[in-house]
């Protein structure tokens, strides 16, 4: 089952033979640098408060060093989102694939960095399947990409996420499909399976193996009802913000 409004383009005959390279768009990319150096720099703020503080009451120091590591953590993650979307490269050329791959193109699947190039005679098959991490009553829900070569190699190639958001992507689906036209292989559908999703989504969190079996449709059902709410939620909570902005701007 593919994401609800997604339609990948397969490469044609006339394209199939044509290199062709792909890289995500630098907007996301530059906007994760932006949230990263401003998040690590409210970090650097907060632990020099906290240090101060600790000298002056021990209460609000430990508060304030609390913060500042939860901050120093969050920046952390983005970053590695940010080295994700920067260093992906991918070349579809006539006879092979060049795979430049950051261990930040996933945020839950722990994967290391990898830069290869594979015949396509060599792979067996695109695998693809929805990812369903839940954390507080919300909900997230992303959709990855493997490769499995004839060896019966696995290799996690990257994710599309934030599905039934706002920020809902569809850019790897279109190279999956075109990958797997490129090989004559099939693009294989897995199912949904669900992780952990750990604190927030970002610490604590923990995929399922690649082999674990599908959902039944009713859970599946279940979890995109959830990370559809989680999107509306997220989506509210933003327009109230920019509201509260827009009211002090206008009013001093």
């Amino acid at each position: 089952m593919m994401t609800p409004g997604t339609s990948p383009e397969v490469a044609t005959p006339s394209t199939a033979s044509a290199s062709r390279e792909f890289r995500l768009p630098r907007g996301p990319g530059l906007l994760s640098l932006f949230a990263a150096v401003l998040v690590g720099t409210v970090s650097v703020i907060l632990l020099a408060a906290a240090i101060w503080l600790l000298t002056q009451h021990w209460g609000l120091g430990l508060l304030a060093l609390a913060v500042a590591c939860f901050c120093a953590g969050l920046t952390a993650y983005v970053w590695r989102d940010f080295r994700g979307k920067w260093g992906l490269r991918i070349v579809l050329d006539r006879d092979a694939v060049t795979l430049s791959l950051p261990a930040g193109r996933s945020l839950i699947h722990r994967v290391p960095a990898q830069r290869v190039t594979i015949p396509y005679s060599d792979i067996a098959a695109v695998e693809t399947r929805l990812e369903g991490y839940r954390s507080l009553g919300m909900a997230n829900m992303q959709r990855a990409y493997a490769l499995r070569r004839k060896s019966g190699e696995w290799l996690f190639l990257f994710e599309d996420r934030a599905l039934a958001t706002a920020f809902e992507s569809s850019f790897f689906a279109n190279l999956a499909a075109q990958l797997s036209a490129r090989t004559g292989g099939p693009l294989r559908d897995l199912g949904m399976v669900e992780g952990c999703g750990g604190f927030l989504g970002v610490w604590g969190t923990h995929a399922q193996e690649w082999a674990a079996p599908s959902l039944p449709p009713e859970r599946q059902a279940q979890l995109w009802r959830r990370a559809v709410f989680t999107g509306q939620l997220a989506g509210a909570a933003f327009l109230i913000i920019m509201a509260i902005y827009a009211l002090r701007t206008f009013f001093g």
